[in-house]
């Protein structure tokens, strides 16, 4: 039996629910994506007294982490490392079966597929720790900037996303990361969310967009890579994509450097000429460049590359993401 050593608070529900929701789907989170997603409004202290509460009750565990293997914000430039290490977080069984109990996930795969680790000792593997924060990283500034927007209906993400099994049920494709966000007119004067919108959107809906996120670190064989574009290619041909999710991925590239992006943009081109995809080296990513959701991308398959970005089978602008659709229509009158 658990033995409760601090009073949780009582006017925390609702911070309490959205945490463990977002680690559910995002595995570990570090505790500044946290703060921004669960409690933006919140001062970090007050945050940060909280997040130790909620340890306290073991419904999350934490282990640090060395600030040069934290990504400082997509693009940003190295900063000096803070005095104490900054901590991950994750959900514990304890979590997970709150989760389950207070059913407020509408997809009990949710909580199902969500990663525990033990309280006392949670094994992060530091092998790969450097790719998968670079994939939080990617996801977790993907909502942030989606939660600013009005015209946000639903969003999901699945860490390590099966697309594909052969026969036996081995995966054949596995994304990093699939992002499934469905866009919609914002009501006018309808208030903002205290919380996320998660949840699946029904295949076929009006606005529904899907990003099959791929983290390159410049380890693969070049012929890994050609052999991913014909992969993405067969399973789009096919109608796999369709039949499974209701809606065609996007795949999204994120590779260490320029020359990085230009090789595997080669090889889409010979696997997939012509085909669906965009790429982008971190540093255009960062803030001054639009972020994770409008930085400066480029297509895969196509020579010469154009400019493309993550909403071009919406026919989303930045102009009409900047400006919502009720904003145009007041000052139009």
């Amino acid at each position: 039996m658990i033995r409760l050593t601090t009073p949780m608070p009582h006017d925390h529900p609702a911070r309490q629910r959205e945490l463990l929701r977002v680690l559910a789907r995002l595995e570990f989170v570090p505790a500044r994506h946290l703060h921004a997603l669960v409690a933006p409004t919140r001062h970090p202290v007050t945050f940060w007294r909280w997040l130790q509460t909620m340890h306290a009750h073991r419904m999350i565990w934490r282990h640090p982490v060395a600030a040069v293997r934290l990504p400082g914000g997509i693009g940003a430039a190295n900063k000096a490392a803070p005095p104490c290490p900054p901590m991950l977080y994750g959900l514990t069984a304890h979590g997970r079966e709150w989760l389950e109990r207070e059913g407020v996930e509408d997809d009990p795969a949710v909580p199902e597929r969500a990663i525990v680790r033990d309280w006392r000792r949670p094994e992060v593997k530091l092998g790969q720790l450097t790719h998968d924060l670079l994939v939080v990283e990617w996801c977790a500034r993907a909502i942030l900037g989606l939660r600013r927007s009005p015209m946000l209906h639903r969003v999901e993400v699945v860490m390590e996303y099966v697309s594909a099994t052969n026969a036996k049920g081995q995966a054949i494709q596995r994304f990093d990361a699939l992002v499934l966000v469905q866009m919609a007119p914002p009501r006018p004067g309808a208030a903002e969310p205290d919380s996320l919108p998660w949840g699946w959107a029904h295949p076929g809906a009006p606005g529904v967009l899907a990003w099959a996120i791929e983290i390159d670190r410049g380890t693969e064989p070049l012929m890994t890579l050609l052999g991913k574009a014909v992969m993405y290619r067969d399973l789009t041909v096919s109608g796999h994509y369709e039949a499974t999710l209701g809606v065609t991925p996007l795949p999204v590239v994120v590779t260490p450097t320029a020359r990085r992006a230009m090789q595997i943009a080669r090889e889409w081109g010979h696997g997939w000429p012509g085909g669906r995809g965009i790429v982008a080296p971190i540093d255009r990513l960062a803030d001054r460049h639009g972020g994770i959701l409008w930085g400066r991308y480029k297509t895969l398959g196509f020579n010469p590359a154009r400019d493309a970005t993550l909403w071009e089978d919406l026919g989303l602008t930045q102009e009409q993401w900047d400006t919502p659709q009720e904003d145009k229509e007041e000052s139009d009158g």
